[in-house]
């Protein structure tokens, strides 16, 4: 088995998906988290000064959605049919998409304009995406809970690395269940799964 060291910022964020890929599959790996005061005198060293990246048996490769990617189809997630492995990545996407919104206000230092891009989110790009999704879950409904076919796939885990951040909200949190059945079912499947439920437990708690 190859030797993984992951490189990213002590956060979820745009850079979860590997993490819980690898913890998934039981995969033994370096998780080297950086603090944000640490990056500027390491960002030159990194592969076009970004993170994250990840080192296979020492070689770096950059990007987090190939790197997620090539993870998926190593570790058995990405889908079992080319049908399935597009739904997967198609969801996928979709949750970066929409996470792209909750960073716009989240790292958004004015607070006006913090104020209005949290309100869009909540009113426009929250429902849209979560009506989508619950419709894909709902026709997915003999899927013993999955999101496509009847397995595990990335679109699982990213769906439920975003619930986490979307559930950060206490009031949505409430209604979430019973506005979004499908979608709480599948993300019950998920979080209940034993070796993702045991990283989620001993993982670093982040705001985000």
């Amino acid at each position: 088995m190859p030797s993984y060291k992951y490189t990213y910022f002590n956060l979820r964020a745009r850079g979860e998906i590997p993490r819980l890929i690898l913890k998934t599959a039981g995969v033994d790996f370096e998780d080297n988290r950086i603090e944000f005061n640490d990056w500027p005198a390491l960002k030159a060293s990194t592969p076009f000064g970004q993170l994250p990246f990840i080192e296979i048996d020492g070689e770096p490769f950059p990007e987090s959605m190939s790197i997620s990617r090539s993870l998926a189809a190593e570790y058995g997630v990405a889908g079992k049919t080319s049908r399935e492995r597009l739904r997967a990545d198609v969801l996928t996407e979709q949750t970066r998409s929409m996470k792209e919104g909750i960073y716009k206000y989240f790292f958004e230092g004015d607070a006006n304009i913090k104020a209005e891009a949290q309100k869009k989110f909540e009113e426009e790009i929250r429902p849209k995406y979560l009506k989508t999704w619950e419709q894909a879950a709902k026709d997915n409904a003999s899927g013993a809970g999955h999101l496509v076919g009847n397995t595990l796939t990335i679109a699982d885990l990213a769906m439920m690395d975003t619930l986490d951040a979307v559930l950060q909200d206490e009031a949505f949190k409430a209604t979430f269940p019973k506005t979004y059945p499908n979608l709480a079912k599948n993300y019950n499947t998920v979080t209940g799964i034993a070796n993702i439920k045991k990283y989620r437990e001993s993982r670093p708690q982040t705001s985000i």
